[in-house]
């Protein structure tokens, strides 16, 4: 349960694990079996061959992943993030203008119009269009509303439209100054262009040549992984079996030897100086502990090898779409529940204004007239 929602809880990257340990037994049965001398082998060259290839892959490897993880943050911090701040700098000025209690309504449907161009961006974003009944049953979308957004392409920009449209309505009726209603223009500005933004990122994805090209290298790279370590661990348990075979025929002299109670054991008709008896132990001994060591790291190398590179393709192919309603992706319902109480507490932090504020402000004199260029009353 604590892998779910990682790359290691991927049910296809075990899969390819599963599948390069088999070829390396494979590659083991074959040199073992079909061989005769597999000590032979080179293992230096084999694993040098390897390790260069090794060497290519991991670098084309971790520029992939970097650029993809570079498209995420983008998506995240300069076009969502923007979106964000956006609908942040919107509120705090309406708040701020309109600071009265009963300018409540226009602020709140302000407020409502850009959390349904969130909504709507996320909706689109995941399933290819919006469902705007779901958005009436959560009150964010009205029946007229619906009508008029269902027959209408961009959704999630044309929202950004009705906004403007409000301050163009107040302006017209003498409760904005143009300067304002030129920044308001410029905010909704901001948030139409990254939602659009997000769009062309989702539907520019990287090239499909460039993604096949680092998939079949990887995968080719994991294949010789898998075939190196398979020689290489028959040579190791060929080399274990002889060692083995040695110490075994080194202990058998020595209790002949010492049965014997001489300084030598009669093997074939030749003495066999106990001191050699010895060495040969030792050497068998010395031969299996390195032989076991090759092994094991053959072993950890056919698993960990596909376990890295199959799981950093999972991650760039993860993090090239985040919003979706996988665990992985951008949290939906916690971004909008965040965004909707930070502009709350800012209409509710203008509404409720500490009085020291008036009292500072009320007593400051401007003197001079170039100090006040223009005179913005807040309605």
């Amino acid at each position: 349960a604590r892998l779910r929602g990682t790359v290691l809880g991927s049910p296809r990257l075990w899969l390819h694990v599963v599948l390069y340990a088999a070829v390396a037994g494979t590659a083991c049965l074959a040199v073992g079996l079909l061989s005769e001398r597999p000590e032979l082998v080179a293992p230096d060259r084999v694993g040098e061959a390897v390790n260069y290839f090794c060497l290519f892959v991991s670098i084309a490897l971790a520029c992939h992943v970097f650029l993809a993880v570079e498209r995420w943050w983008e998506l995240r911090n300069s076009l969502l993030g923007e979106l964000w701040r956006a609908t942040n700098d919107l509120t705090m000025v309406l708040a701020v203008h309109f600071p009265a209690r009963e300018h409540r309504r226009l602020k709140t449907l302000v407020l409502r119009y850009c959390l349904l161009s969130f909504e709507l961006m996320f909706m689109q974003a995941r399933d290819g269009q919006a469902d705007l009944h779901e958005l009436c049953s959560r009150h964010l979308l009205r029946d007229d509303e619906r009508e008029r957004l269902e027959a209408l392409a961009a959704q999630p920009q044309v929202v950004w439209v009705w906004i403007a449209g409000i301050f163009q309505r107040l302006a017209e009726a003498g409760k904005l100054p143009s300067r304002l209603l030129a920044n308001l223009y410029e905010i909704c500005s901001r948030a139409r262009r990254s939602v659009a933004g997000i769009f062309a990122h989702l539907g520019t994805q990287l090239p499909y040549s460039y993604v096949h090209l680092i998939s079949v290298v990887v995968h080719t790279n994991n294949l010789l992984v898998a075939a190196k370590c398979g020689t290489m661990a028959a040579v190791a348990i060929r080399s274990l079996i002889k060692h083995r075979a040695l110490a075994t025929a080194a202990a058998a002299a020595a209790a002949e030897t010492a049965a014997g109670g001489t300084n030598a054991t009669a093997t074939g008709g030749k003495a066999i100086p106990a001191a050699l008896v010895v060495l040969a132990s030792l050497a068998g001994a010395e031969g299996s502990g390195e032989a076991g060591q090759v092994l094991l790291l053959q072993c950890l190398q056919v698993v960990f090898v596909p376990l890295a590179t199959v799981g950093l393709l999972e991650v760039a192919t993860l993090v090239s779409e985040p919003f979706g309603s996988s665990f992985q992706d951008f949290p939906r319902s916690a971004y909008h529940v965040w965004l909707r109480d930070e502009c709350e507490a800012f209409q509710t932090a203008a509404e409720e204004a500490p009085k020291e504020i008036s009292f500072v402000t009320d007593a400051v004199e401007a003197k001079e007239a170039r100090l006040v260029h223009d005179r913005v009353c807040a309605v």
